[in-house]
């Protein structure tokens, strides 16, 4: 069997014969020329190509495609690394995921993608409607989960369609379009939802799988299956398209084009068919099969799949990128919005108002841009050695400057993506910052009206809390605001600098109580006074130590008691939005996890506990499992930031451990549940190293 044909229907396609049948050996009728070639770009800024190493196997990779910032692809690998030639009994075909970083390189772990996707039977290429609430996928044809063949024996593949569940995928079901008598796969749906592409070989195309479009009716449903004709297809193969963001360019990959060897990748301008296709040519092709192409919104980075020389098995997934984008690809395309900025209680424009604008994740953070955040390491209030790690968007001014100014008229106008997410931050002096959501639709335009409000009255207190004798800052102390008029209290606590800054709500005198453990209370009285910052510098008193050092045996016995850790100490991460169900890394779990990657640096002989914890909804035994792999994913991704394997011990206790009332069988909200979804860091050894940031 040539090499496209065992590439079809080893890897590609996942189907399995039932009746042997026999296939003439022909040599690929590929020709060599490169005539329509891409040219090589004129500043000489060329494609940087990267094997995806953390997520290629001994087995095939291929068949990714983009959700939110994560990636979805296709293996049957069991395990990644590299093995030897006499590697054998894989498994089938799954679904998996990784979490794409800042460079959208993958990163491990990859992880199974979904329980009710994968089964026994093969998983194909997957596609995901716009909000990712829709899958469309490949798998074996069959009924009630058992392959089911056609009437010559051969079992083909068919698209099936689910839909988001709140644990998992629901739903599923084929498209009207498949027939057990041909194959439908590598569906890759448009981005705004109305036009589907796939490979088939049903009756009366050009020749072995043609490339077909099905459109979105008014009444939800696909009309008949259409093919893109003589200019994409050919008497040979046309397999894994991918339309691309903007819409009007079909990537694929076909033996039947002018190419450089088996399977090459090309593209092709839908709206100017008669230029026909383009190959990609090197570093895209080699005399492998290629294909499997996808490309991120803007067309700059993404990733294909190849069985050139120097993978790690029967085919691998490449990582590109380039600075300049793909030439054969548009740009998305955006529309102008005017930002208009007003005074919330009047309705007067704000001249001069400060316009930031961040590109937003799903799950509500700002998209792979770590330096727009900064960790809070706080005293929990009425627990002792127990600490609260959270992660706090920067304020406004220290985002950087502002993308635009606000003109004469309180006006401002951006270009914006079609389909992207953004987040608006306004901000004026005296004013309180203001944040909108705004997903960009191609029916939008005009305007964008953000009100800001004053700010209340600030009475500012700001200080440092240190030692006596050394001057050691202090993190972590409780600081206890008290007006002595009205008896009105606000608490701060310094942070690991051992600074504080607050706004109090009331002009007069107010007692301060400061208090850290390891250190006597200190008690001052202080006044607040309106358009003026006060400074105080506290300093505290340790505790008797278990003797009496001097000198610099002093200052160190000093720092050690001034950290913000100690052995035995806990610290509860309780804002991670985990997936239901699920134990993949999602961008806020590694939001938070980069934390800890910062914490473990910041004190690079601490040793750790790494404790994943359940609500009581669902089955004991599978939240039990599922906070165990939580905490193995969350280890293995500290392990990928550099630290240290031995340093980390990671224990799942599901839902054995809640922190409120709701234990199993409680009727609880949903609110109060999530309460006991949570992270937790139990110090077992913090060392005596300190990196100072």
């Amino acid at each position: 069997m040539n090499t496209c044909l065992r590439l079809l229907f080893y890897i590609l396609t996942l189907a399995f014969v039932l009746a042997p049948a026999a296939a003439d050996a022909q040599q690929s009728g590929k020709s060599k020329s490169k005539d329509r070639f891409r040219e090589k770009s004129a500043t000489g800024r060329e494609p940087i190509v990267r094997q995806a190493a953390a997520i290629c196997g001994p087995g095939a990779e291929y068949a990714s495609a983009y959700l939110d910032q994560q990636l979805v692809f296709v293996s049957n690998s069991a395990r990644t690394g590299k093995e030897g030639p006499n590697y054998k009994n894989r498994p089938n075909f799954d679904l998996y995921v990784v979490l794409l970083d800042g460079n959208e390189e993958p990163m491990p772990p990859r992880q199974s993608f979904s329980d009710e996707l994968n089964s026994n039977l093969n998983e194909g290429q997957v596609t995901f409607a716009r909000k990712g609430k829709t899958i469309l996928f490949t798998r074996n044809n069959n009924r009630g989960g058992v392959q089911k063949a056609g009437t010559d024996g051969r079992v083909r593949m068919k698209i099936y369609q689910a839909r988001r569940g709140k644990y998992d995928w629901e739903d599923i079901r084929e498209l009207p379009f498949n027939d057990d008598n041909y194959s439908c796969m590598h569906p890759s749906l448009s981005v705004d939802g109305q036009h589907l592409y796939f490979a088939s070989d049903m009756p009366g195309g050009q020749g072995g799988f043609d490339l077909y479009v099905c459109r979105r009716q008014p009444d939800g449903t696909w009309s008949a299956p259409e093919n893109l004709g003589p200019k994409v297809n050919t008497e040979k193969n046309e397999l894994f398209p991918f339309i691309t963001f903007g819409g009007k360019t079909l990537l694929f990959a076909s033996d039947g084009h002018k190419g450089l060897g088996g399977l090459d990748i090309f593209s092709i301008n839908l709206d100017n068919l008669d230029e026909g296709p383009l190959n990609l040519n090197e570093p895209f092709n080699s005399k492998e099969d290629d294909f499997a192409m996808v490309i991120n919104e803007d067309g700059t980075r993404g990733f294909f799949s190849s069985r050139r020389e120097g993978g790690f098995g029967d085919a691998d997934i490449y990582s590109f990128w380039m600075e300049s984008g793909l030439e054969s690809v548009e740009k998305p395309q955006a529309n102008r919005v005017i930002v208009s900025v007003i005074d919330g209680r009047t309705g007067q424009p704000i001249p001069k108002a400060e316009i930031r604008i961040l590109q937003s994740s799903d799950d509500g953070f700002v998209s792979r841009r770590n330096d727009f955040y900064y960790t809070e390491l706080a005293p929990t209030p009425d627990a002792p050695n127990a600490l609260s790690l959270r992660i706090v968007r920067k304020d406004a001014e220290a985002l950087g400057p502002p993308d635009l100014i606000a003109n004469t008229e309180g006006k401002a106008s951006a270009d914006f993506t079609w389909y992207r997410s953004y987040l608006i931050l306004a901000s004026f002096d005296g004013y309180q910052t203001t944040e909108r959501l705004y997903t960009m639709e191609p029916d939008k335009s005009g305007e964008i009206v953000v009100a800001l409000f004053e700010q209340p009255v600030c009475h500012r207190m700001t200080g440092i809390v240190s030692t006596e004798r050394f001057n050691t800052r202090i993190p972590n102390a409780v600081l206890l605001f008290t007006h002595k008029e009205s008896n009105r209290q606000v608490v701060v606590h310094s942070d690991l600098n051992g600074e504080y800054n607050i706004c109090l709500p009331l002009e007069g005198e107010y007692l301060l109580h400061v208090k850290r453990e390891g250190f006597k209370p200190q008690f001052i009285t202080t006044t607040a006074i309106r358009g003026k910052s006060v400074n105080n510098t506290i300093r505290l008193d340790p505790v008797e130590l278990a003797a009496t050092p001097t000198g610099s045996d002093a200052a160190k016995a000093e720092a050690q008691l001034a950290r913000p850790l100690q052995d035995g100490y806990v610290i509860t991460m309780d804002k991670i939005k985990f997936e239901p169900g699920r134990a993949s890394l999602n961008r806020s779990f590694v939001q938070h996890l980069d934390a800890i990657v910062e914490l473990m640096q910041r004190y690079p002989e601490m040793e750790i506990d790494l404790i994943l914890h359940t609500d009581a909804r669902g089955d004991a035994k599978t939240n039990l499992a599922l906070s165990e792999e939580r905490a193995n994913n969350a280890k293995s991704y500290l392990v990928y930031r550099g630290i240290a394997a031995d340093r980390i011990q990671p224990i799942g206790k599901g839902d054995t451990q809640p922190r409120n009332h709701c234990a199993r069988g409680v009727s609880c909200t949903d609110a109060e549940h999530e309460m006991n979804n949570r992270l937790e860091i139990r110090v077992r050894k913090v060392g005596n190293t300190v990196k100072v940031p």
